[in-house]
């Protein structure tokens, strides 16, 4: 069929499907697949698992062939051709938090906006993934490639899940993740991830320490017990003191919470309460060490003052952010998540974080380390994806990098191709990560088109076409 046939197709097919896609979304959403103690079978957790299933019965139910890939990595497929083509998806969620409108779990729908946790990070594009696919199945036509849509079941912690599927799968010739805004992410930062500043056990007149939903997420709130009789603080915005009957204090911080790849314009609950305790005079002196170590990680979002703020100019600043602070045995733990351009190494960022703990009379445990990666804009498979968006879309967008870190950095030859919504949300919703978050059902559905158009475009290119680009370093 020629492109016009084809675009009338896709058309008629979306709108065939629209409630049945709304339908499924709501089954995966209704799952709560955040990451869990390992079964058999379920190596992520019995939630992620729950949601595979969820997921597979959908592939099957579209005409496509299935395979559960041990709980890590599943997929629904067109099998044709040499080689395959892959979409991939995750089905794991961070959790819920606190602050939603209506239960994260029982997808809501209004005013054209689908309302849950994981509408928009990442099962609607689970499910409309599956449905482009399955456009492919019902329309007859030979493929030249295969087509496999990857069903991830650990993107949110540390992708193990795509190490295990690429030791027993061969590497797709071409990837893309619908993980990211549209038009095409062509490069990612580094992520440095779970490293940890660890105090000495000195911890007896702060306790309690306790604050972050997942080390990716820059936590809202965070909140400590501090002993010792009447006190008198500063008044501080964002913190809220409350005498309890034993003579201590609650003290409860108040942020602005979001992604730790777009950390600017979020205020990290933690550095609002290490800033307040600190201003007070609160703490040994043993304590007040660490507690000056978490105000130079909590300082910028750039990692100025722990002396690791670097950029380049293909993938910008390096960002660092605490992500989560807890408190055991007079110990306090700050985990830390880092996106990092090409000027700097996993190993380097180790090393310097350790002698910065070490002068603090703390350790830091080190963190796992995913490279950057970049694939030039010229490169044939990146502009069918452009121009299929340009063509829809109407617009006339270029390529971006950023610093979230999806699938794309796990395969050789791999982007991020939206569907992230950029159209306007009403005050009261929000994005990833977040309560109240939020897809609006119009962005899927032009997503969809796009992923079909380019699917189509990408079975017409060359094996040569698809020659994976040269590792950033």
């Amino acid at each position: 069929m020629n492109k016009e046939q084809l675009l009338q197709k896709i058309d008629a097919f979306i709108q065939e499907n629209e409630k049945n896609i709304i339908n499924d979304i709501a089954e995966l959403i209704s799952k709560r697949s955040v990451n869990g103690p390992a079964e058999e079978g379920a190596p992520f957790g019995r939630g992620p698992r729950n949601a595979l299933d969820a997921a597979l019965s959908v592939a099957e139910r579209l005409g496509l062939s299935t395979s559960d890939g041990d709980g890590h990595v599943g997929w629904g497929e067109l099998a044709a051709g040499e080689g395959h083509i892959a979409l991939i998806a995750h089905l794991d969620v961070v959790p819920e938090g606190e602050g939603w409108d209506t239960d994260p779990y029982i997808m809501a729908e209004k005013d054209g906006w689908l309302i849950g946790r994981g509408v928009s990070d990442n099962k609607g594009a689970v499910v409309i993934s599956l449905y482009a696919a399955s456009f492919f199945a019902r329309a007859g036509e030979p493929l030249n490639y295969g087509i496999r849509v990857l069903l991830g079941c650990d993107e949110e912690s540390c992708m193990r899940d795509v190490p295990h599927y690429l030791s027993r799968n061969p590497e797709p010739l071409f990837c893309f993740t619908p993980d990211a805004d549209f038009p095409v992410c062509n490069g990612e930062k580094g992520v440095y991830a779970s490293g940890v500043f660890v105090s000495a056990p000195v911890f007896s007149n702060i306790s309690s320490f306790t604050g972050g939903l997942a080390t990716n997420v820059i936590p809202a709130d965070a909140s400590c017990v501090i002993r010792g009789g009447a006190k008198e603080f500063k008044e501080t915005e964002g913190i809220r003191v409350t005498p309890r009957d034993d003579g201590s204090y609650l003290i409860e911080a108040h942020g602005i919470g979001g992604h730790a790849s777009i950390p600017e314009g979020c205020v990290n609950g933690i550095g609002i309460l290490t800033n307040f305790l600190l201003d007070n005079g609160i703490g040994s002196s043993d304590e007040r060490v660490f507690l000056e170590l978490l105000r130079k990680l909590h300082s910028d979002v750039y990692g100025t003052d722990l002396g690791i703020a670097c950029s380049d100019e293909i993938l910008g600043r390096l960002t660092c952010i605490g992500g989560m602070i807890s408190q055991e045995d007079g110990v306090v733990r700050q985990d830390i998540n880092i996106r990092y351009p090409g000027c700097v190494t996993g190993e380097e960022l180790t090393r310097s974080l350790s002698e910065i703990a070490f002068s603090c009379n703390s350790r830091f445990e080190e963190g796992e380390s995913m490279k950057p990666f970049y694939i030039p804009a010229d490169s044939p498979p990146i502009q069918v994806l452009l121009s299929s968006y340009n063509e829809i879309s109407g617009l006339e967008a270029k390529t971006y990098t950023m610093g979230g870190g999806t699938y794309a950095r796990r395969f050789r030859n791999a982007v991020g191709f939206g569907p992230g919504d950029n159209k306007p949300r009403p005050p009261h919703l929000r994005g990833d990560h977040s309560p109240n978050e939020s897809v609006s059902v119009s962005s899927l559905k032009e997503a969809l088109k796009i992923y079909i158009l380019s699917l189509w475009r990408l079975e017409q290119l060359s094996l040569e076409d698809f020659t994976p680009p040269p590792s950033l370093g």
